[in-house]
């Protein structure tokens, strides 16, 4: 299932760096539950490209929700999703294996344990950031915060918070 395209973020920051991601005013509407940090616009662009590149892997999309900060380079998006089901461990595997086939270098990785997490450094250049996930029973919530080289350390700053409240 995970080719899951938590790789869809990761394809939908290829419409970051064009004019489809300028800012719009924030939706009232957050599935997420997630609150972007302030400053940080809707990307409604970024998020339909997220949204068709998951919804291209056979799974169901739940949610998905972009949020950035284009003058500084930082971006956010929050994906949830469900399949044909596994257990954290399977999915973790199948993200990873999915990164890995889109030439997304994952390291500093967290698999699942107690908690069904995996956490993840990204790198795709220009983009470094991090992944969070919260896996089991075939669903998958997860957050890729990513920054361009504008202002890597303010926008690690900003996508700490997020990443910690991934659902």
């Amino acid at each position: 299932m995970a080719d899951v395209r938590v790789i869809a973020m990761l394809a939908a920051l290829s419409a970051c760096g064009s004019a489809g991601a300028q800012p719009e005013p924030a939706s009232t509407v957050n599935a997420s539950g997630l609150h972007p940090p302030a400053g940080w616009q809707a990307l409604p662009s970024v998020a339909a490209a997220a949204r068709t590149a998951a919804g291209s892997s056979g799974v169901t999309v739940d949610g998905v929700e972009a949020w950035g900060d284009p003058a500084m380079g930082c971006y956010a998006v929050w994906l949830a999703l469900h399949g044909a089901g596994g257990g954290p461990e399977a999915l973790a595997e199948q993200i990873l294996a999915g990164l890995a086939a889109e030439k997304v270098t994952a390291s500093e990785v967290v698999q699942p344990g107690s908690e069904p997490v995996l956490v993840a450094t990204l790198e795709r250049a220009p983009y470094r950031g991090k992944l969070r996930a919260r896996l089991g029973d075939g669903r998958i919530s997860a957050l890729a915060c990513l920054a361009n080289p504008r202002e890597p350390l303010a926008c690690a700053a900003a996508c700490a918070p997020l990443l910690g409240a991934v659902p």
